[in-house]
């Protein structure tokens, strides 16, 4: 009889504690009591030279054509207590490498969550053209979220996407599916 107490008990402290560390969803980063949730990513193809009626000399921050932007939105969350947060805290790494791709902006910045609170933003990052597939973490963390694979210039292809051939659209992967 007291074999079958001590087991329930402990089945029910298992259970407890299975229940108490939720899981996290494939596509979430987590930054302490933060969590980035990706709802969607794309490479963003931009203003051809011509777009711009030549006028491209001297713009700061131009994305040439070997580069593209790649822009993350996201849903940061906060749970049972208020958190700060900071879209820096995000970066870029294409798979199969460990170098990190710092983000150049975001629609969000830092700040402070109230518990159960959320808000929506994108954090956009600059990347070669490569043809590498992205991934998107928190700095010094190993734990990712795959987002796209970028598209590589095709012969004769001046700007983003916009050549004397016809390029052909900008592949997304679709993120996973929620659980």
């Amino acid at each position: 009889m007291g074999l079958v107490v001590v087991a329930l008990a402990l089945g029910g402290w298992r259970t407890a504690t299975l229940h108490s560390a939720a899981p996290v969803a494939a596509n979430t980063v987590v930054v302490g009591d933060v969590t980035f949730r990706v709802t969607h990513a794309e490479q963003v193809k931009g203003l051809s030279d011509s777009d711009l009626s030549g006028m491209s000399h001297g713009i700061q921050s131009l994305v040439t054509a070997e580069r593209t932007l790649v822009t993350v939105s996201v849903v940061v969350s906060a749970g049972d207590s208020p958190a700060s947060y900071d879209p820096s805290q995000l970066e870029l790494v294409a798979v199969g490498t460990n170098t990190p791709i710092e983000a150049v902006g975001a629609t969000i910045s830092g700040g402070e969550l109230d518990a159960h609170a959320s808000l929506e933003g994108a954090v956009s990052f600059v990347v070669p053209r490569d043809g590498s597939r992205l991934e998107l973490r928190a700095h010094g963390q190993t734990r990712s979220v795959p987002l796209l694979q970028v598209d590589v210039p095709t012969p004769g292809e001046t700007d983003h996407g916009h050549s004397t051939a016809s390029a052909g659209p900008v592949t997304v992967v679709p993120l996973p599916a929620q659980r």
